[in-house]
């Protein structure tokens, strides 16, 4: 949340340099026309002086944004704004003052302050402002006409009016409307990170109703094993069999549930290992699970396999989809693997039914058809890992599940 608070400070600051930025250039161009179109008389020196330093110290304060992106705070903004009603006080004390239709541009670091900054700081402005248009009341330096002027001072005063109604209009329209834009992509990401904690809430709901069935189901398998066994022993020809089948199956509930309960409690921690022989040795436990399934798995890459940390979560995600595809398939699931320097690809592919659609995400499909939790969990896991899922329909028949993870985010044993 900290990080987040200060990109958008970030982005604010860059906002209150745009704008400072458009307002020095209206102020140089208005007081060069001044002194040499109306042929008024204004101390160029100094406030050339000002503009020139005010535009340095913007150039300055945006080479340093963009350096401490993430780690600027609210207090930037108000020295930023303290900075223009200073710099704007200087130019109206050497151009008339409080005469100086201009002063009506102390409106926008108000305005800017109330869109950026809490009540505290924006009241801060506001009574810096008032200060400074107090102060040039008192202290200032008129302006005065050459003596052959064919304008009154009145009409100057009128056109300094329209001036800096258009000035304000500008910055004022083009300020709002960015910070207008800034919060329409806030709320969308305000939006996106609620449901992503609503679809985790679900998915820690499921989890923990796992474990805590996974506690729950250790005695009753414990018994069936012991049973089975006894029978067994006891039985002779297709029955023994059969029995024996069934002490196998249990051994592998009992296995998946020592493994969630390890997972759980942060004890499983399996060594770096090749991806291929991962991606093998899920296929190994496929079999155990459909004794008929069969996985095809083809590589390819340059050199050899790279590394990973297998996470049991990643191998589970990527058990229930290899499940999935021998579920709906006679044939064997085919495996494709593929790996670049920063990048491994998994393609799942069956000849089962398929989908409808040609493509769309693993998220979606699975709340439009019904594919079952697994496949959101398994969604959620790999995205979790920065990859991503989507689901594809083979022109030939069958489905396709498509999926890419970046290396980085695998621990890859150097």
């Amino acid at each position: 949340m900290a990080s987040q608070h200060a990109v958008s400070v970030a982005a604010n600051l860059e906002r209150l340099l745009g704008v400072r930025a458009l307002l020095l250039a209206a102020l140089l161009l208005t007081t060069l026309a001044v002194h040499y179109g109306f042929e008024l008389t204004l101390p160029l020196a100094p406030l050339l002086v000002i503009i020139v330093a005010l535009a340095l110290f913007t150039l300055g304060s945006w080479w340093r944004a963009r350096q401490r992106s993430g780690r600027l705070r609210e207090r930037e903004l108000i020295g930023q704004l303290v900075v223009d009603v200073v710099g704007l006080t200087a130019l109206l004390y050497f151009s008339g003052g409080w005469t100086n239709p201009l002063v009506s541009l102390y409106l926008v670091p108000i305005a800017v302050a109330v869109v950026m900054l809490d009540r505290v700081r924006t009241w801060t402005i506001t009574v810096l402002t008032v200060i400074g248009y107090s102060l040039l009341v008192l202290y200032h330096r008129p302006v005065v006409a050459v003596e052959h002027h064919h304008l009154d001072s009145f009409t100057l005063h009128v056109a300094g009016m329209w001036l800096t109604f258009v000035l304000a209009a500008v910055l004022i329209t083009w300020f709002g409307t960015s910070m207008v834009n800034l919060l329409r992509v806030r709320e969308q990401a305000l939006a996106a990170e609620r449901e992503e904690n609503l679809r985790n809430e679900q998915i820690i709901g499921v989890a923990t109703l796992a474990a805590g069935t996974a506690h729950e189901l250790s005695t009753p398998l414990g018994s069936i094993a012991v049973i089975a066994s006894e029978l067994a022993d006891q039985a002779q020809g297709a029955q023994r069999e059969q029995l024996e089948t069934l002490l196998a199956q249990v051994a592998i509930c009992r296995d998946t549930l020592g493994r969630l309960r390890r997972t759980a409690s942060g004890d499983e921690a399996a060594p770096p290992m090749p991806v291929n022989e991962m991606v093998e040795e899920l296929g190994t436990r496929l079999a155990l699970y459909r004794p008929r399934s069969r996985l095809q798995l083809t590589c390819d890459g340059p050199g050899s396999a790279p590394e990973i940390r297998p996470d049991p979560t990643l191998q589970q995600a990527l058990l229930n989809l290899l499940d999935n595809a021998a579920a709906v398939s006679e044939q064997p699931v085919e495996c494709r693997l593929r790996w670049s320097a920063d990048r491994l690809e998994i393609d799942i592919l069956d000849q089962g039914p398929g989908f409808d659609l040609p493509e769309t995400s693993a998220e979606a499909r699975g709340k439009d058809e019904g594919l079952g939790m697994g496949l959101l969990l398994a969604n959620a896991t790999i995205e979790r890992f920065g990859g991503q899922v989507s689901l594809r329909h083979r022109p030939e028949g069958g489905a396709h599940v498509a999926i890419r993870l970046p290396l980085r985010q695998l621990e890859v044993a150097s």
